[in-house]
């Protein structure tokens, strides 16, 4: 489905919203007789500009509520994945201060227009009108903090990636700085990764394309490029590292799980082995999905890291892909081993 936060656009602050309302009810102008007393014409007139400046602000307020998709409505993963990105909880009361304000500015509007209506010098309107602006200026600019928060939590949630769970998803995962990201980009329409050699370069879910072709239809995978998990307890994890878990949880189909032999990534054999076996352990239990295991780094790794690795891991040569994520050497068995996976149609969680 579609990122439910890809309509998040950008919240105005509070100066903006009352420069925008007012600015809007001082250009607005009241039908209004040319034949007509001037008490007439200060009343509609004035009448004119309060009613446009709080309707102004309503409609803006709620646009900005209705950006936001009810959390507890949402697909189990985007529901999760939003919760490890912000304070939900914070995210709703910050929604609920601002929905709590229309029936106030409702009501200054009821209040004012009716005293509007009793004026008996035109000079009077002008009061009021500036007697409103006033009193709706206070209240705005008390919500300015939750404007700004709302505003600066978006990014964070617009880059939720949009999941269609019609299609088969595949999981890159691993230790940080393993080459996952390479690997990604390698095989996938995500080709504007950024590939650095330090860990946590990725600390977002990354998602690409790729389209495979059968004997009389193709189907389009979903290629996920996760962030690094360390081999530690799941209290002692940080919220990149979650999110990576989230997407293993609840919407692999597949998992590409890459090992590093070398030194390089930082992180030491044991580690990974014990990150793998974790991952078979308690993220696939109980669901019926392939992990396919790959060796990168093959211009680093030597002879005897590389047989130490498939000899720990219990494998035989068939059971894993040796490759060069970087440069793209030996990239094509995981291809091919994509392809023979889903040459079939297959059923979707």
């Amino acid at each position: 489905m579609k990122n439910p936060f890809s309509d998040f656009y950008h919240v105005p602050n509070a100066q903006e919203l009352l420069d925008i309302a007012f600015n809007r009810a001082m250009k607005s102008s009241a039908k209004v007789s040319s034949n007509a007393p001037i008490i007439i014409k200060a009343k509609k007139k004035e009448a004119k500009r309060i009613k446009v400046a709080i309707d102004e602000l309503v409609e803006r307020i709620l646009k900005i509520i209705k950006m936001v998709p009810i959390i507890n409505e949402l697909p189990k993963f985007y529901k999760e994945l939003a919760s490890l990105l912000v304070d939900i909880d914070k995210l709703k009361l910050t929604l609920g201060k601002l929905n709590g304000i229309l029936p106030i500015l409702s009501k200054i509007e009821r209040e004012y227009l009716s005293k509007l209506s009793r004026i008996k010098e035109p000079k009077e309107g002008d009061k009021i009108r500036r007697a409103v602006f006033g009193r709706v200026s206070s209240i705005i600019k008390k919500q300015n903090e939750n404007l700004v928060y709302l505003n600066n939590i978006r990014g964070k949630l617009k880059e939720i990636p949009s999941i269609d769970y019609t299609l088969p998803c595949i999981v890159c995962s691993g230790a940080p700085n393993v080459g996952k990201s390479s690997i990604v980009k390698q095989i996938s329409s995500a080709k504007s990764i950024l590939i650095q050699e330090y860990p946590f370069t990725t600390k977002k879910l990354i998602l690409g394309h790729l389209e495979i072709q059968r004997r009389f239809d193709s189907v389009k995978l979903q290629i996920m490029d996760s962030p690094g998990i360390l081999d530690r307890p799941l209290s002692e994890r940080n919220n990149i590292e979650m999110q990576a878990i989230l997407a293993l949880r609840l919407i692999s189909d597949l998992i590409i799980f890459i090992f590093d032999p070398t030194p390089a990534c930082g992180y030491n054999i044991q580690s990974q082995i014990n990150l793998f076996n974790e991952i078979k352990r308690d993220f696939i239990k109980n669901r019926n999905i392939q992990i396919k295991v790959v060796f990168n780094k093959m211009d680093l790794a030597s002879k005897e890291e590389i047989e130490y690795l498939h000899n720990a891991l219990g494998l035989t040569k068939e059971d894993y892909i040796l490759t060069n994520a970087l440069t793209g050497e030996n990239i094509e068995p995981i291809l091919l081993y994509l392809r023979n996976q889903f040459a079939e149609p297959i059923k979707i969680k």
